[in-house]
């Protein structure tokens, strides 16, 4: 047995395999190093984001420092607002510090009515003072303005209602134009009361107005103080410290981000550096060996040219009952058929289409697409890329050939020719087409049946064939029959059987270059 084609493999497998082997060695040190970068950048980044929520929290406070800070070359302004707002303070204050006297006239509670009032006039300003320093809101602020602003309009238009009402009063109320002596009067129309129609009025007025009054006077008193208390705030010095604190901040977000992409820098940097080491490298080595190369090239660019043709390579395996009939060594010729399969993969060249069919019951009504691959043109620098193709390929083999069996009821392998015709008809025109067969070659159809007779009669079952339309175009085709056994079968059958498919490759326009029991694989490089 030539054992060339094996060593050759062994070859071919070892650099696949020392490949795969440094690439996977390589991934593995990449991924440690990218978890290593990426835990250790863990403590410093979570470091970052308290220093900045501390630095934000650091901001806003500035930020509202600032906002009632002077402007520089403002403090004069400032502080005539400031004594403007203590003015208006006092003053409401006062005013409802009379008003509560008013209020508590009638009871006649002497001096200690008047310490009330004057408590009254002081706790409402000094608690909204309080309140709103306390809160230290915007929105708060607006909102009790607004409603002072709301209780003074309205209390002002109750009291020109008020005073709308009184003029109208005055008017109807106007002696008579001439009155004599000695007549009595008329008696003047029953008028309604001026203070009954406006009791209510002024009721709301003088509760809009308190409330007016109470409110305006600590919002005063409020931004006096804060007008007062701000004054001494340096614009400038402010404006420059939170012009360093945004610029920490940025500096923390930029540091932030690179810590997080680290890792995926490392993994893109180590994989530049390690492609472009190996390319460098094989350049180095090949470029004592490019004068010989070109030499080769120019001397033998025509059989190289040939070489390097495309194969479209069609593989049929035998699925029928009949595969399981077992040897001396008690494996089974379906077993050996998957083996020979194997092989033929391991020695597939570049530039190739595989597609591997399964022979049934139904191979052309049906047809069972096993595996179908293509090898890339390009070997590699030293045939790593068709190594590790051809590995990928058994594999895949492997994996899905384990589900199979020989289960079919009948072989339809005229059917399986017809749907290899077509697989080939579909490449392009310039390729070397391969056909190798894994089958005992015994047709059985209602249609045909090459297996049970005893004797097979050349001539008419050409005819049946012609007639049945089952002769198919396999023009420019190489046929490999392989594992044709004869269990069951004389020799007289096995020899008729193969003298028919000879005359039908023939007919068909193939090449049948081989036709053997054994399942050894074929040379698939020319």
């Amino acid at each position: 047995m030539n054992r060339e084609p094996e060593l050759t493999e062994i070859g071919s497998r070892l650099g696949g395999e020392a490949a795969e082997h440094i690439a996977q060695r390589a991934e593995d040190y990449c991924e440690c190093e990218r978890q290593r970068i990426e835990l250790s950048n863990q403590a410093r980044i979570n470091a970052l984001h308290v220093e900045g929520s501390r630095l934000i929290k650091l901001e806003r406070q500035i930020e509202d420092r600032l906002r009632h800070a002077p402007p520089a070359g403002d403090s004069r302004g400032r502080k005539r607002e400031a004594y403007f707002y203590w003015f208006t303070g006092i003053v409401l204050a006062i005013a409802a510090f009379f008003f509560s006297l008013i209020a508590f006239a009638p009871y006649r509670l002497g001096w200690f009515g008047d310490l009330y009032c004057l408590g009254v006039a002081l706790v409402t300003p000094f608690s909204i003072e309080v309140f709103l320093d306390a809160w230290k809101s915007e929105r708060l602020f607006k909102a009790i303005v607004t409603v002072v602003f709301v209780a003074a309009l309205s209390g002002g238009t109750l009291l020109a209602a008020i005073r709308g009402d009184l003029l109208s009063q005055q008017v109807h109320e106007m002696a008579p134009a001439i009155v004599i002596e000695d007549e009595v009067p008329p008696t003047p129309p029953p008028q309604t009361s001026f203070y009954d129609s406006t009791h209510d009025s002024l009721r709301i007025l003088m509760l809009l107005l308190a409330l007016a009054i109470d409110l305006g006077a600590g919002v005063a008193i409020h931004r006096a103080l804060l007008l007062g208390g701000s004054s001494r705030e340096d614009f400038e010095k402010l404006s420059r410290e939170l012009a360093n604190i945004r610029e920490r901040l940025a500096e923390i977000v930029f540091e932030i981000t690179a810590l997080n992409h680290a890792p995926g820098i490392f993994v893109a940097r180590f994989w530049r550096d390690f492609y472009r080491s190996m390319l460098t490298q094989t350049v180095r080595q090949a470029a004592t060996r490019l004068l010989g190369l070109a030499l080769c090239l120019l001397l033998f660019g025509g059989g190289r040219a040939s070489g390097q043709e495309r194969l479209n390579l069609v593989i049929a395996v035998d699925l029928t009952a009949s595969e399981a009939v077992k040897d001396l060594d008690g494996q089974s010729q379906f077993g050996k058929n998957i083996q020979g399969v194997t092989h033929l993969l391991a020695s597939v060249p570049t530039n190739s289409k595989v597609t591997i069919i399964g022979i049934t019951e139904k191979s052309f009504a049906q047809p069972y697409i096993l595996l179908s691959a293509t090898v890339s043109d390009y070997q590699g620098y030293f045939g790593e890329r068709l190594a590790a193709a051809r590995q990928q390929l058994i594999r895949a083999w492997q994996k899905r050939s384990a589900q199979l069996g020989p289960n079919a009821r009948s072989s339809d392998v005229l059917g399986a020719l017809l749907v290899a015709s077509a697989l080939f008809q579909e490449a392009p025109a310039r390729q070397r087409k391969i056909l190798v067969l894994y089958s005992d070659m015994r047709h059985v159809t209602t249609a045909l049946n090459l297996e049970s007779p005893a004797h097979i009669s050349l001539d008419r079952v050409l005819t049946t064939v012609e007639t049945q339309k089952l002769l198919t175009n396999l023009g420019g085709v190489e046929v490999f029959v392989l594992g044709a056994d004869a269990a069951g079968a004389n020799v007289s059958q096995w020899e008729y059987l193969k003298q028919f498919w000879t005359i039908y490759f023939k007919k068909a326009g193939a090449t049948l270059a081989g036709y053997s029991i054994l399942c050894e694989a074929p040379q698939l490089e020319p």
